[in-house]
């Protein structure tokens, strides 16, 4: 399955595609499933409606490769539109669309003003990880800022070897950790590629974080790992307010409710930008037997 993934991922960025994509009508409402539109005026309009139902909000900025520079400032506007909704959002920043490729220093500046402007209107910041080799970078960055702005929230792929230990560190600081299976490539030295062994390392990361001060933030849809975290929970004494769900835009919306609907945190997820292809591709290259449908959407001339 590695190798099919492997292989889907470099279809699906190719140029030739990306721009197929883009005119494709059909595969945009799809898309629409998934991603609550292009602009932020879309993105508010799906917020609204998930806070009638009781769901905390989350959003990400889906940018394009060459303009990815203008996010913080497109977050900045999301939470003048949300009003009174903003109290309470997560935005989710890739550390590539504050800089950090380019400049720590600049980087450090751009996440600390976004913090700074979140906390203003009530909501919180959380620093996503991108490339296994951004690793050590995007902690460094992570922790520098956190000094500053100690509700900055950090992702952690517990696919990742390293996941554990840092999970303990985390932990121990009192930090709120997004718990995820990375969507990116890695190597065998680097992280677990066995599905079954990367749910059971999820499962190790919670019960760390849930036996800490720590706030876990669980990212998963798996029914399976869901009801562990239930378990770990009463077994920890935790109360709803010391720990999350968190769950994609579109993906068992009827679960999102459940959990909420039972007294849990449940964040729902809400993607929205221009860049919506990419956020379709990377999805598909986590699961590529989704691939053909989308294929298909691609080619239909409707």
């Amino acid at each position: 399955m590695k190798a099919v993934s492997t292989w889907v991922w470099w279809l699906i960025r190719r140029s030739w595609l990306s721009r197929r994509a883009a005119e494709s009508q059909a595969l945009f409402d799809l898309a629409c499933n998934y991603v609550a539109g292009q602009d932020v005026s879309d993105a508010v309009a799906v917020a609204r409606t998930l806070r009638r139902q009781g769901l905390l909000l989350g959003f990400t900025h889906l940018s394009r490769h060459d303009s990815e520079s203008d996010t913080p400032t497109i977050l900045e506007r999301l939470l003048e539109a949300l009003g009174d909704d903003a109290v309470g959002a997560e935005l989710s920043v890739k550390p590539s669309s504050v800089g950090l490729r380019d400049s720590v220093m600049n980087s450090r500046a751009v996440l600390r003003d976004l913090c700074g402007v979140a906390e203003a209107h009530g909501a919180h910041v959380t620093l996503e990880m991108q490339r296994p080799q951004e690793y050590d970078d995007t902690l460094a960055l992570y922790r520098h800022v956190r000094e500053e702005h100690p509700m900055l929230g950090i992702t952690i792929p517990t696919n990742f070897h390293v996941a554990e230990r840092e999970c303990l560190r985390l932990g121990a600081d009192d930090a709120r950790v997004r718990l995820c299976t990375s969507t990116y490539p890695a190597g065998r030295d680097l992280a677990i590629t066995s599905e079954r062994e990367k749910s059971l390392a999820l499962v190790r990361c919670l019960r760390i974080l849930m036996d800490s001060p720590g706030y876990p933030m669980l990212a998963t849809h798996d029914p399976r790992i869901i009801e562990i975290a239930h378990a770990l929970a009463h077994r920890n004494a935790r109360t709803a307010e010391t720990f999350e769900f968190q769950m994609f835009h579109g993906v068992r919306p009827l679960e999102h409710r459940r959990l909420a609907d039972i007294g849990w945190r449940s964040r729902t997820c809400i993607p929205f930008g221009k860049g919506w292809y990419t956020y379709l591709a990377t999805r598909i290259a986590a699961r590529p037997r989704t691939f053909w449908g989308y294929a298909r959407a691609i080619l239909d001339k409707r």
